[in-house]
């Protein structure tokens, strides 16, 4: 079964954390993009997306988990790309993300433990301190990845929101009435 196998690449401690979670916070630069930033002639700023990324998204949202951004630069792409995928919120252009992370938890009236935050740089320590499944991309520096949970085997840009969102939604045991229905 599909849903085993993804539950087959973790610790029984990751799996139980995974199971108490109800929302995934993340940032996009490094995480949803391989973290480059390309510029057109014009200056508009361009962005690769994962299409997995996205896929998921809206069943992690039929599960009732909240699913949503907080990045450090401000973006149009970035908007864009959230508005389309229907991301509970998108905070851009953001210094203290410690401060959005409880912000929100106290908003979804969320407990640290139920939430998962993905980050791949320094300005991520503080939520990736505070969460309850730290996350960090396979290509995140090695002094932030010892500090993490888990590291993802997919780098920044290619699916690592689809690996951890796979994870929670098997170890919630959701991912296998998923593919029943397909």
């Amino acid at each position: 079964m599909p849903a085993e196998e993804v539950l087959n690449k973790y610790t029984k401690t990751v799996i139980r954390r995974a199971a108490d979670i109800k929302a995934i916070f993340f940032d996009v630069d490094g995480v949803l993009t391989d973290g480059k930033i390309i510029y057109d002639s014009e200056g508009r700023e361009l962005k690769h997306f994962n299409v997995k990324d996205g896929q998921i998204i809206s069943y992690l949202k039929k599960a009732g988990i909240v699913v949503g951004a907080i990045s450090g630069r401000d973006s149009a792409a970035v908007a864009k790309r959230c508005n389309e995928l229907k991301m509970d919120f998108c905070h851009q252009g953001i210094l203290d993300k410690t401060a959005v992370f409880k912000k929100l938890t106290d908003f979804h009236k969320l407990k640290k433990k139920e939430v998962i935050y993905i980050g791949d740089d320094i300005n991520d320590l503080g939520p990736l301190q505070l969460a309850g499944l730290s996350v960090c991309p396979a290509d995140a520096p090695v002094y932030l990845k010892s500090l993490v949970d888990l590291n993802t085997k997919a780098k920044g840009g290619d699916g690592v929101l689809r690996e951890v969102a796979d994870l929670v939604l098997a170890a919630k045991g959701i991912l296998s009435k998923i593919l029943k229905n397909k």
